[in-house]
């Protein structure tokens, strides 16, 4: 491998298919001189709408007039020339300007079973160096993931409560529906027993690594029910790490761009379980995660405080 090149999903919409793609560039093994850095880069505009037509696209300037060249010609609004620079620098082995959209990468710092650009992206390598370098834990260390499927689906007429993706407030951090399904009704999907104080965390989906990433605190009403395997339900040890604290953190931009680094797949996105326990987590001393988990755990007493008293309201007319 000497290079990868990303491609926006919207390249071969126009062939019928919006399917995630990069290039990889492959030499073949014939006594040269092995590259010691493999070029990464992504193109960002294709130049053409990501439609069936194609239509192609026209650079404009400020105030939207399309731009034309000295021949009078129309400027494609492209940036694949610009890849083609950067690995011709790369190639004739020119100082190639490290950026976010074309970057190398040292080969002994490349695994074969990573080979997409977002994972060696700079930003999320010098993310990682610095939470490293400040004692950050892996979440692994912090929390055990609960594997076990529920003793309850094996009760075929038991009525059960069943959390879903949708059914967790990403603004809040919190459950806030669950549907009462006889188990022999339930979804392949359904999975895990969850109760008061783990913590659940989205792990497929377009939105993992983005702000609309579901993680959410167990409390007490929910405490007994059954959630889909696409959370992961992380029980804390809680002589490391205040659960409200946790939680507060897998809102953090820290735990949301590794997540983003380490998702895979093409179509749906998804997160594996190695991948997870690897997140590096920032811990303050106890004293002062304390003094955070008080104030998200105040937020979900004055939540349940509010939604009493709307139930209670009567309306004089």
């Amino acid at each position: 491998v000497f290079a990868v090149v990303k491609l926006p999903q919207e390249t071969f919409i126009p062939s019928g298919t919006g399917v995630k793609t990069s290039v990889i560039f492959l030499r073949k093994k014939n006594g040269e001189e092995e590259l010691k850095k493999i070029f990464f880069s992504q193109v960002t505009k294709l130049g053409y709408s990501g439609n069936k037509n194609g239509s192609l696209i026209y650079k404009k300037d400020e105030i939207g007039n399309t731009i034309k060249n000295k021949a009078g010609g129309l400027q494609i609004d492209e940036d694949i020339s610009d890849v083609i620079s950067s690995y011709l620098k790369f190639k004739n082995k020119q100082t190639l300007d490290e950026q976010e959209n074309s970057f190398l990468v040292d080969k002994d710092d490349l695994s074969y079973s990573r080979l997409d650009f977002e994972f060696y992206k700079p930003s999320y390598r010098k993310q990682a160096k610095i939470l490293s370098s400040k004692g950050a834990y892996k979440l692994g260390d912090l929390v055990k993931i609960k594997k076990s499927k529920s003793n309850k689906l094996k009760q075929k007429d038991l009525a059960v409560k069943y959390v879903e993706l949708s059914d967790v407030s990403t603004q809040y951090n919190e459950i806030i529906n669950a549907t009462e399904m006889v188990v022999h009704e339930l979804p392949s999907r359904a999975s895990y027993e969850i109760e008061k104080g783990q913590l659940i965390t989205s792990v497929a989906g377009n939105s993992i690594g983005t702000d609309n990433h579901a993680s959410a605190f167990v409390t007490e009403e929910y405490s007994g029910f059954i959630c889909t395997n696409g959370f992961r339900v992380l029980v804390p040890n809680e002589k490391l790490v205040n659960s409200y604290y946790l939680l507060y953190y897998l809102k953090s931009k820290n735990f949301l761009d590794q997540v983003f680094r380490f998702r895979t797949g093409a179509a749906i996105p998804s997160l594996l379980d190695v991948d997870l326990l690897n997140v590096l987590v920032l811990l303050p001393p106890i004293k002062e995660q304390n003094r955070i988990g008080a104030i998200i755990e105040e937020g979900f007493r004055e939540r349940k405080q509010f939604q009493e008293k709307i139930k209670k309201l009567e309306v004089n007319i």
